[in-house]
């Protein structure tokens, strides 16, 4: 830490420092006045002095504890560690330079301060216009007498001087930078939290998306499983019904050795119209519900001789083919264009 540009820092917002183990520097001003001898105007100046036996002002441990946020009793050591250490260089160099303030002075047992010199902020007095002066009024500080303004050449190695508007300045620019610096770490510590919220909120998503489709896919499964489980015992209880045809009660007719085929074609019936050809029985029942459904009860399935062949289903079967020609033209017009004509064999 830097003693002197600290003090200096500080010196702007505040009238007085104490520096614990030190003493306190004050900023002094004195305003624009006529020096009547010279007949120029002198520049406002600001000048530091310093006090070694005082203890009033802003407390500088106060300042180093906010600054670097730690507790009073570690900046109070911090202080006055560095204390100890500029008195003694004073003892052992004869002086010590305080940054922006001016030098501490080894003097008999003690020390005195030292300001740096004013020559070098160019400040020059400015000459009065000849026959104005006198209608021009002084200005000058009730508070302050003309004689105790006039620096003289001793009083100039005491002084230093700092323009209003340079203060202002360096205050706000130190102000600016600290909120500037607070304001990014808050927004960067922002940005990561919505960026994890973010993530959460898409991964619940993606898991409710996958979980629904998993449930979708399992229920249309069990669905195509079951269907066409249901659709054979409909079928088959629709072509049962259907095979009941009338017979002779009289006629003694033996119906255990007759074929699925015979009972779905009655007898005498040797044409029928074919509307579709299945490798199993799965899919030509499903044919025909769908049209038994649509309203048309004699479309049936018709079992092949062999496992191997072709499951039929068949729009009805016919006695003559006069009969079969005449329907056939009304299911190709207005049913199914590929329906064909089959003979039927027993």
């Amino acid at each position: 830490m830097n003693l002197g540009k600290s003090v200096y820092n500080l010196l702007k917002r505040q009238s007085e420092v104490y520096v614990n183990g030190l003493g306190t520097f004050k900023r002094n001003h004195t305003p624009s006045t006529f020096d009547e001898k010279r007949n120029v105007y002198l520049p406002p100046i600001d000048y530091i002095d310093f006090e070694g036996n005082s203890e009033t002002g802003y407390d500088f441990v106060s300042y180093i504890q906010q600054l670097e946020e730690i507790d009073r009793s570690d900046a109070k050591r911090e202080v006055q560690q560095i204390v100890d250490e500029l008195l003694e260089k004073v003892k052992d160099q004869g002086q010590v330079k305080l940054d922006d303030l001016g030098y501490l002075v080894s003097y008999g047992e003690g020390y005195v301060f030292k300001a740096l010199d004013l020559s070098g902020f160019n400040y020059e007095p400015v000459a009065a216009l000849d026959g104005l002066v006198e209608e021009m009024p002084k200005v000058t500080d009730p508070a302050i007498n003309s004689a105790d303004v006039t620096v003289e050449p001793a009083q100039e190695e005491q002084v230093v001087a700092f323009t209003a508007a340079d203060n202002q300045d360096s205050i706000d620019a130190d102000d600016t930078d600290t909120e500037a610096e607070e304001y990014d770490e808050r927004s960067s510590n922002n940005t990561i939290w919505y960026v994890l919220l973010a993530i959460a909120a898409v991964a619940i998503l993606v898991f409710l998306f996958v979980r629904n489709q998993n449930t979708s896919t399992e229920s249309a499964r069990t669905d195509s499983t079951a269907s066409p489980l249901e659709q054979s015992t409909d079928i088959a209880a629709h072509d049962s019904m259907a095979a009941v045809v009338p017979v002779d009660s009289l006629a003694q007719v033996d119906t255990s050795t007759r074929s699925a085929k015979d009972v779905l074609i009655p007898d005498g019936h040797t044409w029928q119209i074919v509307i579709g050809s299945h490798r199993t029985l799965a899919q030509a029942y499903e044919q025909a519900e769908s049209y038994n459904k649509a309203g048309f009860p004699k479309v049936r399935v018709v079992p092949s001789n062999l496992a191997k062949n072709r499951k039929k289903v068949i729009w009805d079967s016919y006695e003559t083919k006069a009969q079969l020609d005449s329907a056939l033209v009304y299911v190709q017009r207005h049913i199914i264009k590929d329906a064909w004509p089959d003979k039927i064999t027993r």
